[in-house]
């Protein structure tokens, strides 16, 4: 009996009752577990294109609102920018590596924790780290043991402001000992592409050195000594969601084409395992047929 086409793990499963040989046995037992698989990770990636949809919507919401906010002070008073203090030669970076929770979404966490890994290299006494989402604590809690200063997981998904907010809030009193904040996230290019991305932000006191120099824009209500501070928390929240949102889109799009191609995958094992099947099968119906020749024969 040779078995092709559609539901075929099932049929053989149904069959398994017989008094197959061992063999048939494991290959049929081996079916059924690669197509139950094959049934997930359509599921996984059908629910991740529409995830990926949603987060692609949100980050064109939200991408001038979290790239302008503030950044449009500097890029706009080109007398700020003359007098802005000059930057340290090698500053000490508080690196802010942006992760996802949950794993199955290709590389984008291991490649960016490669990347800090060759970036940071043996001068761990300039960076400080303090990671958001569980797979870049795990990767680099380890290695990076006496520059680690904490991390959040389990985060809000959809990502909104307010947990943006807080964070850029405890980011914010952390950088207080070093020279500027870098934001470390994957950036979305399209629904296969992506790359890793840096945003350089400046610590409190730089932001209010440089504000003393802001001519472009006049203060009114409330005074500088209220408002800058203010103004910092916004430059820092509106980044890190933009940073949030990019990465959110770039997860769902690298899970998607993962659980595409771990379908694929199990669809071709599939196809080889039935061949498989087929063939043990025939040299087992073949086998009874010689005994039951060579029985007919000594009779």
């Amino acid at each position: 009996m040779f078995i092709t086409g559609g539901h075929t793990a099932r049929r053989l499963w149904r069959q398994s009752v017989r008094n197959f040989g061992g063999k048939e046995r494991v290959i049929v037992q081996r079916l059924k577990s690669v197509t139950t698989i094959e049934k997930i990770t359509k599921s996984m990636k059908m629910v991740a294109s529409s995830k990926m949809n949603q987060d692609i919507k949100r980050l064109r919401a939200g991408e001038n609102y979290g790239r302008n906010a503030v950044d449009h002070i500097f890029k706009a008073d080109l007398y700020m920018q003359r007098k802005m203090p000059a930057e340290v030669a090698e500053p000490r970076e508080l690196l802010i590596p942006i992760t996802s929770d949950k794993g199955l979404c290709g590389s984008i966490n291991s490649g960016l924790a490669r990347m800090l890994r060759g970036y940071i290299g043996s001068e761990t006494n300039r960076f400080g780290i303090y990671s958001l989402g569980e797979k870049g604590s795990n990767a680099l809690r380890r290695p990076f043991a006496s520059i680690y200063k904490g991390g959040a997981t389990d985060l809000t998904y959809p990502i909104n402001y307010s947990l943006s907010l807080a964070l850029a809030d405890k980011i914010g009193r952390m950088a207080d000992d070093y020279d500027k904040i870098v934001l470390v996230h994957n950036k979305f290019v399209n629904a296969v592409t992506f790359k890793i991305h840096r945003i350089e932000l400046m610590t409190k006191k730089r932001f209010a050195e440089c504000m003393k120099f802001q001519r472009l824009y006049e203060m009114e209500k409330p005074d500088a000594t209220t408002a800058v501070p203010a103004i910092y928390e916004l430059y820092i929240s509106s980044n890190l969601y933009y940073a949030q949102l990019q990465n959110a889109a770039c997860e769902q799009s690298s899970r998607m084409v993962a659980m595409d191609n771990a379908s694929k995958n199990a669809g071709e094992m599939v196809e080889k395992l039935t061949l498989e099947f087929n063939k043990a099968r025939q040299q087992s119906i073949t086998m009874e047929l010689c005994e039951i020749i060579s029985g007919a024969e000594a009779l």
